[in-house]
């Protein structure tokens, strides 16, 4: 009986099908007390799974009786149909008055309850970012890199970075969290200023709202920072605390501010939100003492790039102003998928 309630509720039927049993509906009131009883069921146990198992309790009974009235050929199967229709308006009656017991052992524990729902709202979205950091594993295969540091971009398929993070290289890839890993190519190094700029050929990235600012910042100036010493952007804020960097070094700043390894190649912003310089290293003996390139040296360099392309690019990712001020929040939000994480492959020594 229940694959005929299904396969009528499921339009499964043929027009002939459907009628003669529409028919048998509107002429036997028992028969339509059991198909609506047991509509209802299936709508209020669908999250209970007791489909199951009232369709093997009815399909067992359904057997023994056809077993039992084989020599009966003559019988009517309508009739069968209305002693089936009957039980399950019995184990429909049963299944309801489970359901309202259940329902009311569960308002005794409304508190309870309420706060597993948070807790379990919280489980579930962790549970959604570690199902998608399986994914992404599975899918990618990539094997472990010797160095990762930070980098971002500065024009379209062009990222700087540090010079030393990309030393004897034998391949580099760049990602971050919003777009996936793409090779990259080292087309110019300075290795007295540490700096280095990539090429990545898939990276057709357009209005990068990055600029470096082509003017020195003030001493005591607030300063933010976003890389990747993990996994996860990391965000980062001091103030410049000397004009200088390590033994008097002009080319950087001293900045006071908490950074770890793979900050490196950071980009280092203003209040503004004007980039000023790029994070290069940290003091071991002066806890949150750092060093970072400064935005205005990177732009001297711009006569010895390797071709007129990049010095073009390179001319046209500075500006001579600071921007108008922003909001803080609204600035990272902004700048976040610019800035990548850059996984480095050594060379076997």
């Amino acid at each position: 009986m229940t694959d005929l309630f299904d396969k009528y509720l499921q339009h499964q039927m043929n027009e002939e099908e459907k009628k003669a049993f529409e028919e048998t509906l509107n002429s036997n009131d028992a028969i339509k007390k059991a198909f609506d009883e047991y509509q209802s069921l299936m709508n209020a146990f669908k999250d209970y799974h007791q489909k199951n198992e009232l369709e093997q309790k009815m399909n067992e009974w359904y057997l023994e009786e056809m077993t039992s009235i084989s020599d009966h050929h003559k019988k009517n199967w309508w009739q069968v149909a209305y002693i089936a229709a009957s039980v399950a308006l019995i184990v429909t009656l049963t299944g309801l008055w489970f359901y309202d017991t259940l329902k009311k052992e569960t308002k005794k524990q409304d508190k309870e309850i309420t706060y597993l729902k948070k807790e379990l709202s919280n489980i579930q979205k962790q549970q959604h970012h570690l199902v998608q950091n399986i994914e992404k594993i599975k899918t990618q295969q990539h094997p472990t890199a010797n160095s990762q540091s930070t980098g971002f971009l500065i024009a379209s398929n062009y990222l700087l970075t540090t010079y030393h993070s990309v030393q004897n290289a034998d391949s580099v890839f760049v990602e971050n969290e919003y777009l996936q890993r793409n090779k990259a190519l080292v087309v110019y190094t300075n290795k007295n200023l540490d700096l280095a700029l990539l090429y990545v050929p898939q990276l057709k990235i357009t209005n990068i709202p990055i600029h470096l600012l082509n003017k020195s910042a003030e001493l005591g100036s607030n300063v933010f920072t976003l890389g990747y010493p993990s996994d996860q952007l990391v965000y980062n804020e001091g103030y410049i605390s000397a004009m200088n960097g390590y033994d008097n070094d002009s080319a950087f700043y001293q900045i006071t501010l908490p950074l770890n390894p793979g900050n490196s190649g950071g980009p280092l912003f203003d209040s503004s939100g004007s980039l000023i310089g790029i994070v290069m290293s940290k003091n071991t003996s002066m806890e949150g003492v750092a060093f970072a390139l400064k935005s205005t040296m990177i732009y001297n360099i711009k006569d010895s790039l390797p071709a007129d392309s990049i010095k073009q690019i390179w001319t046209k990712a500075f500006k001579k102003f600071p921007s108008k001020k922003e909001n803080k929040s609204s600035t990272i939000q902004k700048m976040k998928t610019f800035i990548f994480k850059v996984y480095v492959y050594q060379k076997s020594v």
